[in-house]
Formats: C-alpha cells, sequence, structure tokens
C-alpha cells in the first residue's frame, strides 16, 4: 500500500513531470537538428533548456518563449545587417556589439513585459557576431536554431502532460484565504495583552507575496489560449476583495483592540464569538470551494444584524469609545459585504469554468 502510495505520488509531482518533460523537449531538439544538419546543433538543444527548465507551467514557458523569440529576430537582425553592409569587420563588429550592448540592456531593465527580449537579443549579437568566420548565412542559421529551439520548449511544455498557470493561480487563491483565516484567528483569538506585531507583520508579509505571486500567475495564465480563456476581469475582482478583506480585517482590529475591555463588548461575548466563528467558517469554506473547484452554494452570508443592534446601546460610553465601537461594526459590515462579493464571484457560471477547466 505504501508502494503504491509512494508512486501515485510521484506520478502526480509536477516538479518531476517538469523535469522529465524538459529532457523530452531536449532529445527532441538533438534529433531535429542532427536531422538538419545546423553547424551549431547544440545552440537548439540550449535554447529549449533554457526556456524550459525553471519554467513549470504551460503560461511561463510561452511568455518566456515569445520574449525570447523577439530578442533572438532583433539581435539575428542588427547581425545579419552588419554583416551584409561590412562584412566580417572585427573593428565595426565590436562597434556593433557595444552599441547592441547599450540598446539591449536599456531594455533588459525595463519594467515592461518585452524587458526578457533584451538579455537574448544581446547574447543573439554576440555569438553571430563573434563566432569564427560570421557571414550573413551564420546569421540566419543561428536565428533558426534558436528558433526552433523556442518552439519545441513550447509545444512540449503545451501537448505533454500541460501543467497549467491556472491551476497554481487556484491554488495560490485558496492558500491566500487561508493565510487571511490564519490572520484573523492569530489577531482577535490571541491574547491581546500581548504585543501582536509581529503576528501581523508576518502574515501580513506572506499574504502580500502570496498576492504578488496572483498577479504573476494571472499574466501567465492569459498567455494559455488553448481551451477555455482565463477570464481577467473576475480574477481581478476576485484579487480586490482579498485586499479588501485584509483591510477591512485589520482597522476592525484596531478598533477592536480599543474596546475589547468595555462592559458592552463584554455582556456580547457570546455574540462577538459567535460572529467571528462565522467569520472563520466562512473564511474556510471558501478556501475549500476554491482548492476543490467547487461553487459555494452551501455557505451562509454572515449575519450582523444581532450584534449590530447590541452594539448600538452606547448612549453610556464616552465620544471616544463610541466612535471605536462604531468603526468596529463598520468595518464588520465592510468585511462581511466583501466577503459575500467573492463568494458571487466564485458563483459565477464564468468564473467556475476557469476553475474547473484543470
Amino acid at each position: 500500500m505504501n508502494l503504491m502510495t509512494t508512486l501515485y505520488d510521484w506520478a502526480h509531482n509536477e516538479r518531476l513531470i517538469h523535469s522529465l518533460k524538459t529532457a523530452l523537449a531536449c532529445l527532441i531538439s538533438f534529433v531535429a537538428a542532427s536531422h538538419l544538419h545546423f553547424q551549431m546543433t547544440p545552440w537548439i538543444v540550449i535554447t529549449t533548456l533554457v526556456v524550459m527548465c525553471a519554467q513549470i507551467n504551460v503560461g511561463s514557458v510561452i511568455q518566456k518563449s515569445w520574449m525570447r523569440f523577439l530578442g533572438t529576430l532583433t539581435g539575428s537582425l542588427f547581425s545579419i545587417i552588419t554583416l551584409n553592409f561590412f562584412g566580417n569587420d572585427i573593428f565595426i563588429s565590436t562597434i556593433v556589439v557595444i552599441i547592441a550592448a547599450i540598446f539591449f540592456s536599456f531594455i533588459a531593465t525595463s519594467t515592461k513585459s518585452y524587458s526578457e527580449s533584451g538579455t537574448l537579443g544581446a547574447v543573439t549579437v554576440v555569438i553571430i557576431l563573434f563566432g569564427v568566420n560570421p557571414d550573413v548565412q551564420t546569421g540566419i542559421e543561428r536565428f533558426l536554431e534558436i528558433s526552433l529551439g523556442i518552439l519545441i520548449a513550447a509545444v512540449v511544455s503545451q501537448f505533454v502532460f500541460p501543467i497549467h498557470a491556472k491551476t497554481h493561480l487556484r491554488r495560490n487563491q485558496a492558500a491566500t484565504i487561508n493565510k487571511i483565516r490564519a490572520l484573523y484567528m492569530n489577531l482577535f483569538y490571541s491574547s491581546l495583552s500581548s504585543d501582536n506585531t509581529h503576528i501581523m507583520g508576518n502574515l501580513d508579509e506572506e499574504i502580500v507575496k502570496s498576492l504578488i505571486m496572483q498577479r504573476k500567475l494571472a499574466g501567465e495564465a492569459r498567455k494559455e489560449k488553448w481551451g477555455n480563456a482565463f477570464n481577467i476581469d473576475y480574477f481581478q475582482q476576485s484579487l480586490w476583495c482579498e485586499k479588501e478583506i485584509i483591510r477591512s480585517i485589520i482597522f476592525m482590529f484596531y478598533a477592536w483592540e480599543k474596546t475589547y475591555t468595555l462592559d458592552i463588548m463584554e455582556k456580547n461575548k457570546l455574540l462577538l464569538d459567535s460572529f467571528h466563528h462565522e467569520i472563520i467558517n466562512t473564511l474556510e469554506n471558501i478556501s475549500a470551494c476554491i482548492s476543490q473547484k467547487t461553487t459555494p452554494t452551501h455557505i451562509k452570508s454572515v449575519n450582523i444584524i444581532m450584534l449590530k443592534e447590541a452594539l448600538d446601546n452606547t448612549n453610556s460610553l464616552q465620544p471616544e469609545e463610541k466612535r471605536s465601537i462604531d468603526a468596529f461594526v463598520f468595518c464588520a459590515e465592510i468585511l462581511i459585504e466583501r466577503l459575500n462579493r467573492i463568494m458571487n464571484i466564485l458563483k459565477n457560471t464564468t468564473f467556475q469554468i476557469t476553475l474547473n477547466q484543470h
């Protein structure tokens, strides 16, 4: 039984699958290069390896492939034009390489998506112009070799046991909601007499990293054109809800810190505990729905009406205390509204198609 479980885990290990796909792509590159009789066979294999090696999902490989093709095309044009007009002149070639280094370095340091094309553009110019007896034919062959390596990487990634960015995005979203749930539990169930700064700091940092990763994965998911298209609008709405949920929780906690010792809060402790419990359960259920690719029809909206009415009797409080109670209730209402909105997004048919695609 243990052996079967181990074999099953290995068979579903994405890193292992990707490693085997990379090896297969390199083998295909080598066979293709041998049959096409290019002068520099290794460049096809090297290009395939560079494109696939650290890019595990289809979207990232396609994105990387397109950028590398753009860099190769631009670098090849630089080199072919130089060789066509000036021949194999080492002085002119050196000048062109310096100009190319400045141009492509400027592109590579850009924050735009095309920045990745800069490095390979510069490398292509150096490979062609500083090669052995370079000429126009050499430039064309280098372009074809690198382009073929890019094409093989993209095709293998897309059609051989594809690993999709959409899948990773779904997992990341579920994990982020779980981290938000952990943040909520740590804030409202830990001892308020202790310093919660480190708790908020560590969890908040992890959540921010998760949100950044979601944006990156969404960009890669948009490149995956086969099958149902990735709906970027619904993703952006859900990402906005996640951010708003975090803000609501943190501001609600700041208000909670100033009010939890008041008599009105002590009198309504059961209602407050019930409210916190419902929020935690809702977050857990939302995470499970995303992870298991199900529609959250069974999740009930958190009811704050009773708690709001109970905390409305603030006549005996000081103005500052009353403002803190009102802030707590207001943030709680915003939190519930954002939770309801993300559940409605998950219930949407178009968004569910995206989730259930893999």
